[in-house]
């Protein structure tokens, strides 16, 4: 950085350890030094002052409009990754419990639901699974428990 504003401005910088220190007291004690009455107040211009150096960058990309698209698509193909994560590690763990479950209720949504509601399979003759299941999938079920 000291170099950057020497060949900007034309001054001669010098680092070191007295300058670690002048900074560390400089940022430690900044809101006082802009006369500010609190840390607070120096918070909260520190986080509007981000905000809008976020909008400055924003306002002058011309393609603003292609990168959030593109971040939403981007970020839909990750939520999509984890929740097929999450669905295979669900059917695994509660495939070692009740292996039948997985070939009955194909669909994952469905079976999220079942594993819910039905918990231990002991349980799954007894549990009221007609909210959750078709009465044919629930049939199924309360024969292979």
């Amino acid at each position: 950085m000291s170099r950057l504003l020497g060949e900007g401005l034309g001054v001669s910088c010098r680092y070191g350890p007295e300058a670690d220190e002048i900074q560390r007291v400089i940022r430690f004690n900044i809101s006082r030094l802009l006369g500010m009455d609190s840390d607070s107040d120096f918070n909260k211009m520190a986080l509007g002052l981000g905000h809008g150096l976020s909008r400055f960058k924003l306002k002058f990309n011309s393609d603003k409009v292609d990168t959030m698209i593109i971040q939403a698509v981007s970020l839909l193909d990750e939520l999509d990754k984890e929740v097929n994560n999450y669905m295979m590690r669900l059917r695994e763990w509660y495939g070692w419990h009740f292996p039948e479950l997985s070939k009955i209720v194909p669909d994952s949504l469905l079976y999220t639901k079942t594993v819910r509601v039905v918990g231990q399979r002991h349980k799954a003759k007894e549990v009221q699974l007609d909210s959750v299941l078709p009465e044919d999938l629930e049939k199924d079920v309360r024969k292979a428990a």
